[in-house]
Parts: structure tokens; sequence; C-alpha cells
């Protein structure tokens, strides 16, 4: 039993050896070493914002231009001059010499008492020449009711109703060429100036040379037509006809 014990007591005292020995051996050795801390990079610069481009409402405006200014403010007065020249004339203030300015755009048309036409070129407010006719000048006078030339001759007024004391014809609505009721042709009459259409929508300018007689300008070339005592009919003078609807019946 003694023997027992001492062996016990031997093993205890080995093994305690052991654990001190190593306890002192892991004090005895230095720390392992520690890793660096890895360098942190620089932060970037920030970037600079770019510039808003200005709107078109907020780009800088140059300076109008005067002559870009000067010529509106010309077409603006040649338009309103021009109203005064629209309209039925009587050539030497003669009811039975009919002539008629009517507007065409930009320019005016222009037809003297023997159907000749002329191009209307505003010059200021109150004066047109008249390139077709050598350049004649008219100067229309302070009431409107005359246009002198500068050939000595004049056009004035005529009385209301178309001159010469009588009306003229109401040609406005829908006309058939040749009497043909599938094609369609047009006629707009205001104060005695027309404004025509044929079958194939080419249009033409025209006025009254009397009460039963009508000048046109189909884009240079002057027909004339000749009315019916009842209205209903048109004989143009490059033989074709124009007819009213009614006169077929329904």
């Amino acid at each position: 039993m003694c023997l027992v014990r001492f062996e016990r007591a031997a093993l205890c005292v080995l093994l305690s050896g052991v654990v001190f020995s190593a306890v002192g051996m892991a004090q005895l050795l230095p720390p392992p070493p520690q890793m660096p801390p890895v360098p942190q990079a620089p932060p970037m610069p920030s970037m600079p914002s770019m510039p808003t481009m200005p709107s078109d409402s907020q780009a800088p405006q140059g300076p109008p231009d005067p002559s870009q200014q000067g010529q509106q403010e010309q077409r603006r007065s040649n338009q309103q001059g021009a109203v005064g020249f629209l309209g039925v004339w009587c050539a030497q203030g003669d009811p039975s010499r009919q002539t008629s300015i009517s507007s065409n755009g930009p320019m005016l048309n222009l037809t003297n008492e023997s159907g000749s036409t002329s191009i209307g070129d505003m010059q200021g407010n109150n004066q047109i020449s008249a390139p077709e006719w050598q350049f004649v000048t008219g100067t229309l006078s302070g009431d409107g009711r005359r246009i002198n030339w500068s050939n000595g001759t004049f056009w004035a007024r005529c009385p209301s109703g178309g001159g010469g004391g009588y009306r003229t014809p109401n040609l406005n609505g829908n006309w058939y060429p040749n009497g043909n009721r599938s094609l369609q042709c047009s006629i707009q009459q205001r104060r005695g100036n027309l404004t025509l259409q044929n079958e194939v929508g080419d249009r033409a300018t025209g006025s009254f040379n009397g009460k039963w007689g009508v000048t046109t300008n189909w884009q240079g070339t002057r027909i004339t037509g000749t009315i019916s005592r009842d209205g209903t009919r048109i004989d143009w003078s490059n033989g074709t006809y124009w007819i009213r609807y009614r006169l077929y019946g329904q």
C-alpha cells in the first residue's frame, strides 16, 4: 500500500514539473510579431461640378438689328397702305371704264379698263408702281377716293354696286366647267374683286370690266368672260364656259 501511494505521489510531482516547465517556456518565448496595419489610400479629390448651360431664355441677347427692324416696319406700313388701293375703280372717273386692284399675297394685282394686268409694287404707304405698265406710279389721295397716275391719268372710286349706277351680278359659289357635273370650279367675290379656282385647282384673280364682263389673270394668261343675263353662265374667251349647278334642277 505504501509503495502504491509513493508511486502516485511521484507521478504527481513529475506532472507538476512538466506543467511548470511548459508555462515557463511560454513566458520565456518572445510574443509573435504583429502584422503592420495596411496603409489606407488617400481620398480622391472631388471633381468640380460642370457649369450648367444657360437656356435660350437665359442666353444673352444681342442688340436688335436696326436694318431688320426697319424692314419689318416698312413691310407693315406697306401692308397697311395697300388696303387703301383695293377695290373697284373707274378710269378717268367714267363708270363704264372699270378697273380694279386686288390682293395677291405681298403683292397687288392691277387690271385696267382694257383688261391689261400688272403686278402692283407698294412704294411707301400711299404710292404704287406697275412694272408691266412701264413702271407708271400711282399716288393715293388723302381721302382714298382717287389714284393719280404719273402718266397724267387717274382712277376714281366707282359708285357703290360696281359703278355706272348698276349692280354687278353675284358670282359667288360653285361652277361646273362645260356643264360637267363631275367637275367643280369656284368663284369668290368681294367688293368687285374675284378669286377663281378651276377644276384642277389652279387659281386666278379677276375683276369686272362691266356689268356683264369679267377679266381674269391665270398666272400671267389673261382670259375674259361674258356673263349671261341671268347670271348662270360665263363664256370664256378661250372657248370654254362655266355654268351654275342650279341650271340642272334636282
